[in-house]
């Protein structure tokens, strides 16, 4: 049960957090998704918004803890404490969810008006500009994909042969589903039981090399105000987070490793898990905070030596507001980029108006759909 409960808690202590101060780092001339004059940032109303979000989202989180904790003051037993922690858990992540999207709209359409009202057309398109480096794609951004096939791989064949080294010792009848502390599910042993983990990673794996792809090919965003200080901050960005995107593949891969041990050895008790589950869920918060906070998007955040003016102080970015939808979806025909930053949040997305776009959408939909047929054929 204490499993549980911490893992609720840190993940809603998480979206409070991470989403709470998400306007501080995105890009200077983005409010909540729409694209203003730099000089915006220095006013009092942007400002209020932000704290505002900010402090809505720690105040849901931290109040959303409050029924959790109630439920240590009701008479259940072990298995209805547990119960009652992951149902008022999840329905205080979807209202707190639900409450900063309120949040965000809210304040998106409020910087469209400001846009309209305090800040001219001309001053929004006037000197802008588009930099571009044409040796940004030669220099090393990324961690090689190489690493993560080599490393992952070889998480995934241990996880596949292990088993079968030592079939004959393995139980007839093995766990294979876990409940919040011990064994809920049993199945006969069987080369496809084991097989379903190693399925389950492959995909994973091939999740986190899409998504390092995807930091390495991204169109490059280079503000004019400081073109060389600012390409050298976008790509220790994407260094920063390839490299954290394979030491947190390498720990998804090797905790969903552990499932795999726990049958061929049948272990029982589920708490087994606890400990890894927990350390992961909480580096995971801690690197995604420091890496946000010490590079913000692009990596505007990031201090580095080679920042100048040469370039002129009045040059600004191009408004391309009108590609993007409520300041998240981004659509433009015009642009071959498949990948794009993110107006509101840390990372990259797609350029939808790209055929590859709804190609990786029905990629991910048929990896949710193929994980859900593998837990079906776990506990059939």
């Amino acid at each position: 049960m204490l499993v549980i409960f911490l893992i609720m808690v840190i993940s809603v202590l998480m979206v409070g957090v991470l989403i709470g101060v998400t306007p501080y780092i995105v890009r200077r001339n983005i409010h909540f998704g729409v694209m203003l004059p730099e000089r915006a940032s220095e006013l009092e109303v942007t400002k209020r918004w932000k704290k505002q979000f900010l402090m809505w989202s720690l105040t849901m989180s931290v109040l959303g803890l409050l029924p959790m904790f109630a439920g240590f003051f009701l008479d259940l037993d072990e298995e209805g404490l547990a119960n009652h922690v992951a149902i008022s858990g999840t329905v205080v992540l979807v209202m707190i969810g639900i409450v900063q999207a309120v949040m965000y709209f809210h304040f998106h359409y409020q910087a469209k008006r400001l846009k309209r009202q305090e800040f001219s057309s001309e001053e929004v398109n006037r000197d802008a500009r588009i930099m571009v480096s044409m040796d940004f794609h030669q220099q090393k951004k990324t961690v090689s994909n190489g690493w993560f096939v080599l490393v992952g791989g070889l998480i995934i064949l241990v996880t596949a042969v292990f088993p079968f080294t030592m079939y004959d010792r393995i139980p007839d009848v093995i766990p294979v589903n876990w409940g919040f502390d011990y064994v809920s599910t049993f199945r006969e042993k069987s080369p496809l039981v084991f097989m379903a983990v190693p399925a389950l990673q492959t995909g994973l794996l091939a999740i986190f090399i899409f998504a390092n792809y995807a930091f390495k090919k991204a169109k490059q965003v280079i503000r004019p105000q400081d073109a060389k200080g600012s390409m050298e901050q976008n790509i220790r960005f994407r260094q920063a987070q390839s490299m954290f995107l394979l030491v947190m593949g390498i720990f998804t891969l090797l905790l969903t490793g552990c499932i795999q041990f726990m049958m061929a050895f049948a272990v029982h008790d589920g708490s087994w898990m606890a400990l890894p589950s927990i350390g992961i869920t909480v580096v995971a918060l801690i690197g995604t905070i420091y890496l946000a906070w010490k590079y913000g998007q692009g990596g505007e955040r990031y201090k580095n030596k080679k920042s100048t003016t040469e370039a002129g102080d009045r040059y600004q970015m191009v408004d391309d507001d009108r590609f993007w939808k409520w300041g998240m979806f981004y659509s433009n025909p015009n642009d071959p980029a498949l990948f794009v930053e993110k107006r509101f949040g840390i990372g990259m997305t797609v350029n939808f108006a790209r055929p590859g776009a709804w190609l990786i959408v029905l990629g991910i939909l048929a990896f949710v759909v193929g994980s859900i047929v593998i837990s079906f054929m776990m506990v059939d």
